[in-house]
């Protein structure tokens, strides 16, 4: 997550940290030139008072806090001039579509990797990884990446679903309970469904991963965890959702390697064991016959 956003939902600082976080903001990747003993100088703290502040921000110490901060500035520095709405023009040549759609892929994937935050992605992670179940709720265009998630997430032997239907939705969340976990799948956090099944799953304790702007989180507080997508598009004006399609596809992307990076031995395990009953025929290895 941004550096920015990290001091921007901190709570409680003291005076000291605030002065820490202005003079952090204030330098900006110049930070990288300070040793912590010379920054705590600069700031007019102590050493353990910039420990404590790295600490309220989500960071382990120093080091972690001046590669955030080399890493925030990077992401000021990716060209912020694509239109993830309309990225090319009318009459645009294959090659020129080719060439934007490219700069938006590109400013999407970066843009999302800075937003989103280790410390909600790994109680995702660890959530899915221990869940008895994880039910994907997703509609319109979030199905395809979604239906793609929970399919990855059976390949490695964790029960998965993801139904399209709003009935199935509901009937899976009303047969929920706190062993499952939900991966809720909503751009702007308005998707019809989740009106349902959202109260749902809270009377059922199941804990809720909400994929989604902050302005989706919002809209829905109280939730296991939130991974939080750029809002940066406009929900009427566009020519299809190419960026927040992405922003999803990447994010999930992140979570399912997270969830293999957990469970890796026992993942690979069932992958072998499975592929004696899922390969194509043609691929299977044939018994000797005599």
């Amino acid at each position: 997550m941004d550096v920015e956003r990290r001091i921007a939902r901190a709570k409680r600082l003291t005076p000291t940290e605030q002065t820490i976080a202005g003079r952090v903001l204030e330098l900006g990747d110049g930070l990288d030139a300070y040793t912590l003993k010379e920054f705590s100088a600069l700031a007019g703290a102590s050493v353990p008072s910039v420990h404590r502040f790295c600490r309220k921000i989500g960071l382990k110490g120093y080091k972690e806090l001046k590669v955030e901060v080399a890493r925030s500035a990077g992401a000021r520095a990716t060209p912020a001039n694509v239109d993830v709405n309309f990225p090319f023009p009318a009459g645009a040549s294959s090659e020129r579509v080719a060439t934007r759609m490219e700069e938006v892929y590109r400013a999407t994937l970066h843009g999302t990797h800075m937003l989103l935050d280790d410390s909600q992605m790994e109680h995702a992670a660890d959530l899915a990884a221990k869940a008895a179940a994880v039910d994907v709720y997703a509609q319109s265009h979030n199905l395809a990446p979604a239906q793609t998630f929970a399919d990855r997430l059976l390949s490695i032997g964790i029960c998965a679903t993801c139904h399209d239907d709003f009935e199935r939705k509901t009937h899976c969340a009303l047969a929920s309970d706190a062993s499952h976990v939900a991966v809720a799948i909503s751009y702007s956090g308005r998707a019809p469904h989740l009106l349902t099944v959202l109260p749902l799953l809270k009377s059922a304790g199941t804990p809720v991963v909400l994929v989604g702007t902050p302005a989706a989180a919002h809209l829905h507080p109280g939730l296991a965890c939130y991974l939080e997508l750029a809002d940066q598009k406009s929900l009427s004006e566009r020519i299809t959702q190419f960026s927040s399609h992405l922003a999803v596809q990447f994010t999930l992307d992140v979570l399912y390697g997270s969830v293999v990076a957990r469970t890796y031995d026992r993942s690979l395990a069932f992958q072998r064991n499975a592929y004696r009953y899922t390969a194509l025929p043609g691929t299977r290895r044939q018994p000797n016959i005599a």
